[in-house]
């Protein structure tokens, strides 16, 4: 009884030391900055959806079409192999036969030849970015990024304490004609530019893809200041036709340039399986820096057995057919019921319509009002790094939702901004 009491005693005056000192104490300066941001993926505080929400705020791949039974073959495959390479640390740059089906895959569509040292295994494309920045910034030095650009992202740049430097963009992707006098500047203030950031095909959020003459002229200006490239290629493969696009990887023989992808996208968010793909002199360095006991061994193999069985070739023509249909149907919806309301551009790939408002309408009033009428969207001021959006923005998913929901998403879009109109915003 004696020890029972003290016990009690103890877990009492923990509950008073550690519930009366506030969480902003324990943690560093980024993460405090960081722990005062809504939260980018949050639902409107104080508004309950009127009927059942239909969600185009998530960019997951369509359920109905994830291979799962294939996956599971290549899972009892891999799982009934000799050997516990599967069950054990993985170290170095990855799983080698899924790095060399990367670098085969890449030499055919991107016209020049790599091997698997062009290729470090990571925690999608995610943790590719979290370790490129781990290994190259230094507090204080400056990201030239797109403006609008993904939220995640951003976050990770903060929690480095990198400054980010926004560029503009519009339907043709950045506008790197800005990049020289922005650079200059720069330059001149003193400053280290560590790389550009860019979403080169089916952007996130906006879903467009910098042009040939654009991504030609990136990679001059880049040469001329010797700026490394950062090409987040995470949509890359979901296409809406079957004609690969030119890549910056592929435009520069990956001389400047880093890319990273990832299997979340064309197969599941799950896997967490991705890449970073660059000249093997840097990826050295991206090595050195991950202090991990490896990836899932076991996943590494069955996307690789996956791919290995033919699979991966069918699914792929498969999905993007599913999301070119559903990107065509939500914006014919959009165009029939909300042209009062927003303009878009339709994307050529990717997951996302970024609509712009129109009539004066206010975007954070909108959200709500949708999110009240049950259609849930993502606010535009999150994709920005000063949380500034000039031109009312909001980004729709359309890639996880059924078919059959897009059009009424579009009716109960409309009714929201109609609402904002008439003064009568949730």
């Amino acid at each position: 009884m004696k020890i029972t009491h003290k016990i009690e005693k103890l877990q009492q005056h923990l509950a008073h030391v550690w519930h009366a000192e506030p969480i902003e104490h324990s943690v560093n300066a980024s993460t405090r900055a960081l722990l005062k941001d809504a939260g980018d993926w949050d639902a409107p505080v104080g508004v309950e959806p009127n009927k059942p929400t239909i969600a185009l705020a998530i960019g997951i791949p369509d359920s109905i079409s994830l291979p799962k039974s294939a996956l599971s073959a290549a899972a009892n495959r891999v799982f009934n192999k000799p050997g516990e390479g599967a069950f054990t640390y993985g170290f170095g740059l990855g799983y080698n036969k899924l790095r060399l089906q990367l670098a085969e895959n890449y030499s055919h569509e991107r016209g020049f030849a790599v091997t698997e040292d062009w290729f470090q295994l990571c925690n999608g494309s995610s943790g590719a970015i979290d370790l490129i920045c781990r290994t190259l910034i230094d507090p204080g030095d400056v990201i030239l990024a797109e403006s609008p650009t993904y939220m995640g992202t951003l976050r990770n740049f903060k929690a480095l304490n990198a400054d980010v430097e926004s560029i503009g963009m519009d339907s043709d992707g950045m506008f790197v004609d800005q990049l020289p006098r922005r650079i200059e500047t720069l330059l001149q203030q003193g400053r280290r530019i560590k790389f550009i950031y860019t979403i080169s095909n089916f952007h996130n959020p906006t879903g467009a893809t910098l042009s040939l003459e654009r991504k030609i002229r990136l990679l001059e200006i880049a040469a001329q200041y010797k700026i490394i490239i950062l090409d987040d290629d995470a949509y890359g493969a979901l296409r809406f036709d079957d004609t690969p696009l030119p890549t910056l990887s592929g435009l520069s023989k990956g001389h400047g340039v880093i890319t990273v992808g990832t299997f979340s996208k064309i197969l599941a968010t799950g896997l967490r399986i991705g890449w970073i793909h660059c000249h093997p002199d840097l990826l050295a360095a991206f090595d050195k820096m991950r202090f991990a006991m490896g990836l899932n061994q076991f996943m590494v193999r069955v996307i690789s057995d996956y791919i290995d069985s033919g699979a991966m070739s069918d699914h792929a023509r498969k999905v993007r057919l599913i999301y070119k249909t559903k990107m065509n149907t939500l914006a014919d919806a959009l165009e029939t019921y909300c042209a009062d309301y927003l303009c878009f551009t339709r994307p050529l790939g990717g997951f996302y319509i970024w609509i712009t408002l129109k009539k004066g309408l206010d975007a954070q009033a909108v959200w709500r009002t949708a999110a009240e009428e049950g259609v849930s969207l993502t606010r535009g001021t999150n994709f920005f790094s000063d949380r500034r959006d000039d031109n009312p923005h909001l980004r729709l998913a359309f890639s996880w939702t059924d078919q059959g929901q897009l059009i009424e998403a579009a009716k109960r879009l409309a009714l929201a901004c109609e609402r904002v109109l008439q003064g009568d915003a949730a």
